[in-house]
């Protein structure tokens, strides 16, 4: 049987995210035939972000608005949105294969993003869903009227503990640290809140449950264990970069996340990175926008 012929485009950017999609827009509008490969998450994480701040523009004010917004812009310039996954990723020569999706590109732009870390304690894995969840503006309304913890002192863990806030009974945040790393905004925001409490320097040692999340056992930095009766657990400790379609070639930092030069190109030549799957990510969703718009018009340049 014939092999169905490949498409070939000028660039192909691999993960639909805000950094994707600008990536893929700014491509198009650059005058290159550009492809938009979704990776199987339309969106990313920031979908179930329910405020998003930082953004350059204007008119979208919730996760889900910004990348039905944004997607729009994209197809709009002209962009070949292809949903699903891409498993491989080959570099051949002087252009990139990417088997499984039928693609060849002369130029990649890696916005793969980053998945959120886990806890890693016992009972983590086998309550996942059933009372352990990443995704409080998903989950929480399972939760109304009940005592729930937050893992995490950045933005997200407030901005999830916030609106936990309007609909439990009361949300502990759970900080390994003195002091939090969100903006003061979300932090005084939840300060003047009266179901909101703190346990500082305290570390999560177990999950308990049979069935549902019951308790946490707690465990102070320079104190006792304790058990905190709960009934959901929501962590959001940071994020790992998602680069593992990048060839070894493609520089890494500690952290995984791939190191790029002033274009956003990697040690592999063609291949970009940006937003969370770039080592240095600032974070924002106006750092990610950034980012895309370099790649793009470094790709532009150099075809």
């Amino acid at each position: 049987m014939a092999r169905a012929p490949r498409t070939t485009h000028q660039v192909a950017v691999i993960g639909a995210g805000i950094a994707g999609m600008a990536a893929a827009t700014e491509a198009a509008r650059c005058g290159l035939k550009t492809a938009l490969f979704d990776d199987g998450l339309l969106g990313g994480l920031i979908t179930n972000v329910g405020a998003v701040h930082g953004h350059p523009g204007a008119g979208a004010t919730t996760g889900a608005d910004l990348v039905n917004t944004m997607l729009g812009e994209a197809l709009e310039a002209g962009v070949d949105y292809q949903p699903g996954a891409v498993n491989e990723l080959i570099s051949q020569d002087s252009h990139w294969s990417l088997p499984g999706n039928g693609a060849t590109a002369l130029r990649v732009i890696l916005a793969t993003g980053a998945e959120l870390r886990t806890l890693g304690v016992p009972g983590e894995e086998q309550l996942s869903g059933r009372g352990v969840s990443q995704c409080a503006f998903c989950d929480g309304g399972l939760y109304k009227g009940k005592d729930v913890a937050v893992v995490g002192g950045g933005d997200g863990a407030f901005q999830e503990a916030l609106h936990l806030a309007e609909l439990c009974a009361s949300v502990t945040m759970i900080l390994r640290g003195r002091r939090p790393r969100a903006r003061p905004t979300f932090v005084r925001q939840a300060a003047d809140l009266g179901n909101m409490h703190f346990r500082w320097n305290t570390d999560v040692r177990e999950i308990i449950g049979n069935g549902g999340v019951d308790a946490v056992r707690l465990k102070e930095q320079d104190g006792d264990e304790e058990t905190l009766s709960i009934a959901a657990i929501f962590p959001f400790i940071g994020l790992a970069p998602r680069t593992g379609l990048a060839p070894m070639e493609a520089s890494r930092d500690d952290a995984g996340g791939l190191i790029v030069d002033t274009g956003m190109q990697t040690a592999q030549l063609g291949l970009y990175a940006v937003g969370a799957a770039r080592a240095g990510h600032g974070g924002q969703v106006a750092h990610a926008v950034a980012d895309a718009k370099s790649a793009a018009q470094a790709a532009w340049r150099s075809i």
